[in-house]
């Protein structure tokens, strides 16, 4: 099951790799049931845990996406699941951990496209 070097790599893929490298790249379709909330949470959000809060939150209602803080002093968290679930997602970043001051909650719904598979911290945004 050999292949042949692709053109400028002195190595050779094995045949799968190459079906799948010439395989046509859909873009990632809506998930049936489930969809998305993008929330951009202003005011006293970092610093204070926030972003922990958030992902024990995800992780608690089984929801996939992430939260990063952005360089404008906020916070944003991209989620996916059921309806109900990030209803109380969006609920509880509306009031954020302890020692947060939530001014102000952005939200984005959308179809979600399966691009994550767990909820994690990402870097700054």
């Amino acid at each position: 099951m050999g292949g042949q070097a692709a053109p400028g790599l002195p190595f050779v893929f094995p045949r799968m790799a190459q079906e799948i490298m010439q395989s046509d790249w859909f873009p990632l379709a809506p998930t049936p049931g489930l969809v998305s909330l993008e929330v951009r949470v202003t005011g006293r959000v970092q610093g204070v845990g926030f972003r922990y809060f958030t992902l024990e939150v995800a992780r608690r209602l089984g929801l996939a996406g992430y939260v990063m803080n952005t360089r404008d002093g906020g916070v944003r968290a991209y989620a996916e699941g059921a309806q109900g679930s990030l209803e109380q997602f969006l609920r509880a970043l509306q009031q954020g951990p302890g020692g947060a001051r939530v001014r102000e909650v952005q939200i984005t719904w959308g179809a979600a496209i399966g691009a994550h598979s767990t909820f994690s911290i990402q870097s700054t945004l």
